[in-house]
């Protein structure tokens, strides 16, 4: 119980700051959302943790994801100036492709949170994962090399790293 009403008030905190104002309506339909959502997702949100770790152990993960943030920024700034750099070009010269990239993560929110990221930033697209071979099969605008350690330095490595040490 108590971790539904921790998901309930922690979700409808981001509605009211996302909102940008309290009001009632906003009140309102933040609480039914929030309602909805905790319902039938707490559980996904709250995951049952088998070892007590101590209190300065999620302080550091999530200074490590607010350090996080600039770095996705930049990396979906200039993925996003090379995309509009193909948008005006008279001949296209880009080469899109669907790539297959090897992951070393294991866990199920980095592994999510990558393929989000990869998703988010401009010019790549995650299509599906592969369990067996720990693999994102990602359409990519501008395939520039076929070689599996060069397509993850340039698709995934970045992001890979710190997701790698914020979900250890």
């Amino acid at each position: 119980m108590l971790q539904k009403i921790s998901a309930f008030v922690f979700l409808l905190s981001v509605w009211i700051i996302f909102s940008g104002k309290i009001s009632v309506d906003v009140l309102i339909v933040g609480s039914a959302a929030s309602l909805i959502v905790t319902l039938f997702f707490s559980d996904m949100l709250f995951r049952e943790v088998h070892q007590k770790l101590p209190w300065y152990h999620y302080l550091r993960k999530f200074a490590l994801l607010l350090l996080f943030v600039p770095v996705f920024f930049y990396e979906a700034i200039s993925a996003a100036l090379s995309v509009s750099k193909h948008a005006f070009e008279k001949e296209h010269s880009f080469n899109p492709g669907i790539v297959k990239v090897k992951t070393e993560l294991t866990d199920v929110t980095g592994l999510t949170l990558l393929a989000n990221l990869i998703t988010l930033t401009p010019g790549t697209l995650t299509l599906d994962y592969d369990r067996v071979e720990k693999a994102y099969y990602i359409h990519w605008i501008d395939v520039q090399t076929l070689e599996e350690a060069e397509m993850k330095k340039k698709i995934i490595a970045r992001f890979e790293r710190w997701i790698g040490v914020i979900f250890r």
